[in-house]
């Protein structure tokens, strides 16, 4: 049995191995819109393409992070977001995403953590 221990105050604690656990990073899953370029950093480089979404996929975000500024289709933003992307047939892990292209609230979303 594992047991972990937590600061409470001035003294410690122990909690069971469910009370421990660590929540998922991301906050839920966002839509990344067809034609979408995935990267490996938030940059506008050719040279960091990765994929490029053939129909609309979906992303577990883990953080987002301001890179390269964009300005397309009407939403101009700095905010791009890190995670996995579902292309459809395989995930693609820890790869960004331009702000303007996933189905966001707005940018960045509240609650979300900064990478």
């Amino acid at each position: 049995m594992t047991v972990a221990l937590s600061m409470t105050g001035l003294g410690m604690q122990s909690a069971s191995a469910a009370e421990a656990a660590v929540p998922v990073p991301h906050l839920k899953s966002y839509s990344v819109d067809a034609t979408s370029n995935i990267r490996t950093s938030p940059r506008l480089r050719k040279d960091n393409i990765v994929y490029t979404m053939a129909r609309r996929g979906s992303m577990d975000i883990d953080c987002w992070t301001r890179g390269d500024d964009a300005n397309s289709g009407g939403h101009h933003t700095n905010v791009w977001y890190e995670g996995s992307v579902w292309t459809g047939s395989r995930y693609l892990d820890d790869v960004y995403v331009w702000g303007g292209n996933v189905g966001t609230p707005h940018d960045p979303p509240s609650g979300l953590p900064h990478c």
